[in-house]
């Protein structure tokens, strides 16, 4: 009996992991109101779920914090370039399915692999300005190279990030039991799932003796 009271229980360990999964939630809902901190808030979400998978966080809500106000210029410029770069793809796609013969398919495939190289750096950029010290040329030249240098690792962070829409959208029924999940815990959950992929990636550019060092090249 005294064993299921011990905080080093596996169910305890269950219960604080996801205790910690709602306040991280919580927090980037919050922080992500204003829209244009929705970066920052990316970035502060796996400052903390990086470290946290290899049990190197302890405070959650000070980690978060603290993400969030030393990375917010970085992350919020790299934010605003990523949305105004998908509204731009977003529209050429649109009119790339109304063109049609040769050149339409030769413009719709241009699209569609800048769309593809686009979409890889978006998934690459938070996490990188929230494990290295770099500048913004840096950064976006490091997602890229990254992303190609580890590209099967690539492909299964696309995966997880399909799969997760695909069980989102999949029915209306599921849609609203989606949106509790995402409203308790699905970003954070997101962010911890993928960072086990990314802290995977990331050690082969990470010096040891400093884990968030500063990289110049990926």
């Amino acid at each position: 009996m005294g064993r299921l009271f011990d905080t080093d229980n596996i169910v305890w360990r269950f219960l604080g992991r996801v205790a910690d999964l709602v306040i991280l939630n919580f927090l980037f809902l919050l922080c992500s109101i204003p829209i244009v901190t929705i970066g920052a808030s990316w970035t502060a979400l796996y400052s903390v779920t990086l470290k946290a998978v290899k049990n190197e966080e302890s405070y959650i809500a000070k980690g978060f914090l603290k993400g969030f106000k030393e990375n917010f210029k970085q992350s919020t410029i790299a934010w605003v370039v990523i949305l105004l770069v998908g509204t731009v793809l977003f529209v050429d796609i649109r009119f790339a399915m109304g063109l049609e013969g040769g050149f339409g398919k030769a413009f719709g495939v241009t699209i569609y692999a800048m769309s593809f190289v686009y979409l890889m750096i978006a998934m690459y950029i938070f996490p990188y300005i929230a494990r290295f010290h770099a500048t913004m040329k840096q950064i976006f030249k490091n997602a890229l190279l990254i992303g190609i240098g580890s590209f099967p690792f690539t492909l299964l962070l696309f995966g997880v990030n399909i799969l997760v829409l695909f069980v989102t959208f999949f029915s209306a029924r599921a849609m609203i039991t989606a949106l509790a999940f995402w409203f308790m815990t699905g970003f954070s959950f997101l962010a911890f799932v993928t960072s086990y992929i990314y802290r995977k990636i990331f050690s082969k550019y990470e010096r040891v003796e400093e884990p968030e060092a500063e990289t110049e090249e990926a």
